[in-house]
């Protein structure tokens, strides 16, 4: 096997693993960053459906997420209107 190929497997292997994550980090961040709260103190429970429930700091959200081919990953608090975007700029919101 070449060099370029396995360097290519490599880094294909550590998309995989890194995708494999799921949506707890951006959870775990968002969640963070909305009741102030640290990272660390979070705790995110996959649910079905693609929905995740963030505790942390006495306060608990859901969140509905998704994964739109060619996009970013995104994950939005239940009864939260998701942001305002500029007209052919977003996902379609």
């Amino acid at each position: 096997m070449t060099d370029a190929r396995t360097r290519l497997l490599l880094l294909a292997g550590l998309a995989l693993l890194t995708a494999c994550k799921g949506f707890t980090p951006t959870v775990r961040r968002t969640w963070s960053s909305t009741i102030r709260c640290p990272e660390d103190k979070i705790q995110v429970k996959e649910l079905p459906n693609g929905v995740y429930e963030a505790t942390g700091c006495g306060q608990t959200a859901t969140f509905d997420c998704w994964w739109p081919d060619g996009g970013n990953r995104t994950c939005i608090q239940h009864g939260v209107p998701p942001p305002k975007q500029m007209p052919g700029t977003g996902t379609g919101w």
